[in-house]
């Protein structure tokens, strides 16, 4: 089974878009498991490092809850994880993803919290408007074939001020990449608060970036 995953993970390294995931949407989450995959769970307790259900409850008795766009959702494992391990009373989760065949495969799980899915592309514009999210999070999106540091603009677009963006990384992938990180990150006047390595799965090294937008 290793074996099968390391030839689908390869094939979707050269190629990363709708396509390559589009007959994988239905045996992903099983074969995600064979190898032990991590990383949505290592968000979600990086993200919970920087809100918790209190200052959500604040936020919400100001008069909106929490927006979270899981950027790249795929087949909703974030949120899945997510609705186990944190009270989603104030929040207000958000799947895009740029395959309708692993949304598909998300809607169809319950207790999920996601209220709204979309087709996006994150190395477009991102049909939301601009600053309409507390926070963002991604997991499995910046790897070789999928997106760069050059999608960041489009999600700090729609990041509000003082907002965070949680996303994770293969390591080596973000070794090659940092100066691009570097780069648009001080463009889009945000600020690189930490960096660290993080359970992710058997075959790939994983960390994960807590960037705010100032």
């Amino acid at each position: 089974m290793e074996e099968e995953v390391t030839e689908k993970l390869h094939a979707v390294e050269n190629d990363g878009g709708p396509d390559a995931y589009k007959s994988w949407a239905k045996d992903y989450d099983e074969q995600m498991i064979k190898i032990g995959l991590q990383s949505p769970q290592s968000i979600i307790s990086k993200w919970m490092e920087q809100y918790s259900p209190e200052s959500l409850q604040t936020q919400a008795a100001s008069g909106r809850k929490h927006r979270i766009l899981d950027a790249g959702c795929g087949t909703g494992l974030v949120g899945e994880y997510m609705g186990t391990v944190f009270p989603m009373d104030n929040v207000e989760l958000y799947g895009g993803d740029i395959t309708p065949e692993m949304i598909e495969q998300a809607k169809m799980k319950k207790n999920t919290g996601y209220m709204d899915f979309k087709i996006i592309n994150l190395k477009k514009e991102l049909p939301y408007e601009e600053e309409f999210f507390d926070s963002v999070i991604t997991c499995g999106v910046f790897l070789v074939g999928h997106c760069g540091p050059d999608c960041l603009p489009n999600i700090f677009r729609v990041l509000k001020k003082g907002g965070l963006l949680v996303t994770s990384s293969r390591k080596a992938f973000y070794e090659e990449t940092k100066e691009g990180w570097d780069k648009h990150i001080k463009e889009c006047n945000c600020t690189l608060l930490e960096v660290c390595d993080i359970p992710y799965h058997t075959l790939a090294k994983g960390i994960s970036l807590v960037i705010k937008k100032n």
